[in-house]
């Protein structure tokens, strides 16, 4: 309760406020008593603190700080006997209490502080439960809404009766959720006015009420606020007004209204939860090859969409590692290990699963969506696909691939999620989308050992670059390390000419004219260049087995460069 709310006590009945009348909206939850100079050390927030001024009747001037002190811990206020130990409060005292707003009270002579002490409490410990009372009231009133199958916009509807506010649900990024039926399109301008700077100023608020900026639109200066949480914030509950301060009880109301959308909230998420987790577990078993019964996939897939007559692309998902950094052979550096991705958190991977949704649905897909392990998995019917590259004149999987660059695109510009995605071939029956889902891992990792990020790799049958870079760097390293032996140590001229006769040797079928004749060298020149190759790296060029061992290594310096 405030001061103001406790100056009709009988003991202060013939009490006056001297200085600080502008700040007796302070809110007071303890009165405390002053018999010590030390008082300092105990000061707290919202306490109100009686005194007869002996501890200081030798220095009044440090009545003056004691009141400066008191207003920047957020004390409720001072009450001081006087014509006892002090015969009046000093000027400097008065003038620093009416700058600060704090509220100075000069009780009478006949006040005695142990009586007004205990009216005081009692006073607040009568409001704080007539608070408690109505709380649970509120709290009552709001759950009954639920109880009787009745939405959140009903308990927003109520609520704004109730405030004679409008008030809105919005979720983490301040997108309405839901609203009542006085909020308008100018509070709407009004929150998108004020996004800037209104998302850190929610995070950090430390009361329930933010001061607005000025607005013709909208004639409020107050915006109050009440997060929504769950095992994770979800929102706010926000609401405007013109009170400052705002009435205790307004604040309850809203605060119970925030605990029930709460509590509701996290039922809904863990229905929700549960029938994702029934989902991801269908979905991964399917691709896993562990549902053997024809009937039974098609009876548990045509629950979520999924139907035997049509063909679907397995297109899986998942966030990029840190690249990895990339050494010539020449420096045989070790790889950096790769960054694990796999301990994130449960609400890290609904908050993918969420965003890869959103995107989707902006692309326009038809879709079915399923969590598996740390990727997102989608499976795309053919069909619509087909039709809708039919009406833009385009080919399926380019049109395909065009639309999800632009979806890793736009997660990537407007939240910083890196994405990558692999592509199968089309599965022709439900009994192939294990393959399906195979092929587009693997197409995955492709791009992966290609040290890309944010690319759409479609499968398709493994080169040899393919199935080397499936390997690991340092054996790469070590082949390339001991094929090419002692001309790894010569100087970089010389190691660079005779690897290059010795890569134009190989590419022109190991005929010597040919060489000479693309490298522009004199034949014997050609010849003492690869003699020395041999000799150096102990390795003859006639046999087939050290030409196709010259040839991997140098595919293997192209891929770790």
């Amino acid at each position: 309760m405030k001061i103001s709310d406790l100056l009709d006590i009988p003991m202060l009945a013939s009490s006056r406020v001297t200085a600080g009348r502008e700040g007796l909206y302070r809110a007071v939850y303890s009165v405390n008593m002053m018999d010590s100079p030390d008082i300092f050390e105990y000061l707290k927030p919202n306490e109100l603190l009686l005194t007869t001024g002996y501890a200081i009747k030798d220095k009044p001037e440090i009545l003056t700080q004691l009141v400066t002190r008191m207003a920047e811990l957020g004390c409720a206020g001072l009450g001081i006997k006087t014509k006892r130990y002090l015969d009046h409060i000093p000027e400097e005292a008065k003038e620093a209490a009416d700058r600060l707003q704090f509220p100075l009270l000069e009780l009478s002579l006949d006040c005695a502080l142990s009586e007004a002490l205990h009216q005081l409490l009692a006073r607040i410990m009568e409001s704080r439960t007539e608070e408690m009372r109505y709380a649970l009231e509120s709290h009552r009133y709001f759950s009954d809404i639920l109880l009787e199958g009745k939405s959140l916009q009903t308990i927003l509807e109520e609520l704004a009766r109730l405030l004679s506010y409008p008030v809105l649900l919005v979720n983490r990024s301040l997108e309405p959720f839901a609203t009542s039926s006085g909020f308008g399109t100018a509070y709407s301008s009004l929150l998108q006015n004020i996004s800037n700077w209104l998302p850190s100023i929610l995070h950090e608020a430390r009361s329930p009420s933010i001061p607005l900026p000025p607005s013709s639109a909208v004639p409020f200066s107050y915006l109050l606020q009440y997060p929504i949480q769950t095992d994770q914030s979800q929102g706010y509950l926000l609401s405007f007004t013109n009170q400052y301060p705002v009435s205790t009880l307004s604040l309850l109301t809203l605060e119970q209204a925030a605990n029930v959308i709460s509590f509701d909230l996290l039922k809904r998420q863990a229905v929700k939860e549960r029938s994702r987790r029934y989902k991801n577990d269908f979905f991964g078993d399917l691709v896993d090859g562990l549902i053997s019964d024809k009937q039974d996939l098609i009876h548990r897939g045509r629950r979520y969409g999924l139907s035997e007559q049509r063909s679907y692309y397995c297109v899986v998902l998942k966030k990029d590692a840190p690249l990895r950094s990339r050494n010539s052979f020449s420096s045989y550096s070790p790889m950096l290990p790769n960054d694990s991705i796999g301990g994130r958190t449960a609400s890290m991977k609904e908050d993918l699963y969420e965003l890869v949704k959103g995107e989707s649905k902006a692309s326009d897909f038809s879709f079915i969506l399923f969590s598996k392990n740390d990727a997102v998995v989608m499976l795309l019917p053919v069909h619509t696909l087909e039709e809708a590259a039919l009406d833009e004149h385009q080919l399926p999987e380019r049109l395909l691939a065009s639309r999800l660059q632009q979806m890793i695109h736009s997660l990537w510009s407007q939240h910083e999620v890196s994405l990558s995605v692999g592509v199968s071939n089309t599965a022709d029956e439900l009994s192939q989308l294990p393959r399906a889902y195979q092929e587009a891992l693997d197409a995955l990792q492709t791009g992966q050992h290609s040290q890309q990020q944010r690319y759409v790799q479609f499968y398709h049958v493994k080169e040899l670059s393919d199935l080397l870079r499936m390997l690991p760097q340092e054996d790469l390293q070590e082949f390339i390390k001991e094929t090419f032996a002692h001309l790894l140590f010569l100087e970089d001229k010389e190691r660079g000419e005779l690897l290059k006769t010795l890569r134009s040797f190989l590419d022109n079928h190991c005929h010597i004219a040919d060489t000479a004749k693309q490298l522009y060298l004199h034949r014997n020149t050609v010849i003492y260049r690869l003699d020395k190759c041999e000799q150096l790296t102990g390795r003859s060029l006639r046999l087939p087995a050290n030409s196709l061992r010259f040839r991997a290594a140098f595919l293997m310096e192209e891929l770790l460069n």
